[in-house]
């Protein structure tokens, strides 16, 4: 239920029972996974500062800086995609905030916006609750109130519907809350100490049984199966590489921001449809434009190119 609208592009050449019960519910983790590491990664050291606040900041400049990069980079598609640009008006820089913010400016940008108001969010309630049971309480109450929102009563929806008219609730902000706030639970000492003594094994187990129990069980098993397979993540032990790491890391910051590109141009001028051989072509496409940038960068003319990751 809340796989809707959750799941990276799916590979559609395969038997419809395959895609149903392998190949969605593993891509539906992907998105809660990549948002439970991104808040961990910075609340992990921000929640015990002393000034907290700067850390925010911080992180949301850091954040703003990668977007607006990728936004100018993009304008070209964005002044063809939005509509409010045909015509326009004095209305569409409140249009372009709202986008940034609780939307998307480009294709698959929503995950940014989302990590710009949902961390300062968290970071907000956590210095309104200082126990952690009562941080994730209200992101649980919107994550249940997005999984349940078709069941309800037409005028409980109708905030709902007001933000789906613009960007649908489960691809911006409300749909990464909960996520978020479990990234911020995890970076707790307790919990890191707890994830530390948890065999690699037995966390790849429990996200085994947790995805089994999500087709019988709503809502728990998945925020469970999410959790495990972050401890999973979390206690594999990979041998010393950092400089090997920290290019991974870079490639995971700009396959995301430039995939969508290099997916859709062989479906525009191919009539390609999602499949293992447009994944190939968009990944070795993704991996020759990262190194691009990554070697121009250091380039003269060209150090503004850092920006981009």
């Amino acid at each position: 239920m809340l796989n809707r609208g959750y799941s990276c592009p799916r590979l559609s050449h395969y038997p419809p029972i395959f895609q149903n019960y392998v190949i969605h519910p593993i891509e539906s983790l992907a998105v809660p996974t990549f948002f439970v590491i991104s808040s961990f990664l910075f609340f992990r050291k921000a929640r015990y500062e002393e000034c907290q606040m700067n850390q925010v900041l911080h992180f949301m400049k850091r954040l703003c800086i990668l977007y607006l990069f990728w936004c100018v980079i993009w304008s070209p598609i964005i002044y063809l995609q939005k509509e409010y640009f045909h015509p326009f008006t004095i209305w569409v820089p409140l249009y372009i905030i709202r986008d940034f913010f609780f939307g998307n400016m480009f294709d698959a940008s929503w995950f940014l916006g989302a990590l710009l108001v949902g961390v300062p969010m968290v970071w907000g309630l956590s210095r309104l609750f200082k126990k952690d049971v009562l941080v994730i309480l209200l992101p649980l109450l919107v994550y249940l109130y997005l999984y349940y929102v078709k069941e309800l009563p037409s005028e409980w929806a109708v905030l709902y519907d007001w933000y789906n008219d613009f960007k649908s609730p489960n691809l911006s902000f409300p749909g990464g809350l909960l996520w978020i706030t479990l990234g911020y639970v995890m970076a707790n000492n307790s919990a890191i100490t707890w994830m530390e003594k948890v065999r690699n094994g037995f966390a790849w187990v429990a996200v085994l049984l947790f995805l089994i129990l999500s087709f019988f069980i709503p809502i728990v098993p998945k925020i469970l199966c999410v959790v495990a397979l972050f401890v999973a993540a979390y206690t594999w032990q990979l041998p010393e590489h950092p400089q090997l790491y920290r290019r991974f890391r870079t490639y995971s910051i700009l396959f995301y921001v430039i995939h969508d590109c290099f997916k859709k141009i062989p479906k525009q001028l191919f009539g390609w449809e999602n499949g293992p051989l447009l994944f190939i072509v968009t990944i070795a496409f993704c991996f020759l434009a990262s190194e691009f940038i990554m070697r121009m960068k250091d380039m003269k003319g060209f150090g503004y190119l850092r920006y981009a990751y």
